[in-house]
């Protein structure tokens, strides 16, 4: 008799700075090797894909054209219907993920739970959600993590209007920032049941150590 497959939130930015196209392929395309995959973005608007090339626009166009690629409401999930949740290089996180109310709730509900958690990238900027405005307390405080680097950060053209810079707020919250010297190479940072990958190029390696985490959790509740 066949197991259904656990459920997986595949959350992104609904922001026009959008979701890093080559990142959501990679995302989509493992999680649902093994999940249930479940788009969902800010009152469910599109999701906006940024760097399109030769190499991924016919799957972009492909995916578009089914059903799946309707987001559901973030606002309206149930995060214990999720086994896991993973956040795709979204460089728009960085204006409407970082500080959703809803997202935070998520992200804490499995925090609590210890639910294997991913964020790629920009995505990383989704975790920063869960700072407490009153007492400057962040969930992820004394967690390692990565993120694009300021040697990356400073080649977008947007730099100077960002909202937030992504290895300042880790650091100023209390959580400890790595990545690579090298921004072309992959990097990938697992603490516990949270991986952070720095860019686009750590996608893979940051799904396939979430896929790890979870069939071992899985493995572990049977």
């Amino acid at each position: 008799m066949s197991r259904e497959k656990p459920g997986c939130l595949l959350i992104c930015s609904a922001h026009q700075k959008g979701v890093t196209a080559q990142s959501f392929i990679h995302s989509f395309t493992l999680t649902s090797s093994a999940f249930n995959v479940f788009l969902t973005t800010p009152g469910g608007a599109p999701v906006e894909f940024v760097n399109i090339d030769d190499s991924n626009r016919q799957w972009i166009t492909d995916f578009r054209s089914k059903g799946l690629s309707n987001p559901h409401k973030l606002e309206e999930i149930d995060s214990s219907k999720f086994m896991t949740l993973v956040i795709p290089d979204s460089p728009g996180a960085l204006f409407d993920l970082s500080n959703n109310a809803e997202l935070a709730g998520i992200i804490n509900s499995f925090t609590r739970d210890k639910k294997p958690m991913c964020a790629i990238g920009y995505g990383v900027a989704a975790l920063f959600s869960t700072l407490d405005i009153h007492s400057q307390k962040w969930y992820f405080d004394k967690h390692s993590l990565t993120a694009p680097s300021h040697a990356e950060i400073l080649k977008r053209e947007d730099f100077p209007s960002l909202p937030i810079v992504p290895p300042d707020f880790i650091r100023k919250h209390g959580g400890t920032y790595s990545a690579s010297p090298d921004p072309s190479s992959l990097y990938v940072v697992v603490d516990n049941f949270l991986v952070t990958g720095q860019n686009e190029q750590s996608t893979l390696t940051g799904v396939q150590n979430l896929i790890l985490l979870s069939n071992a959790r899985l493995a572990r509740t049977r």
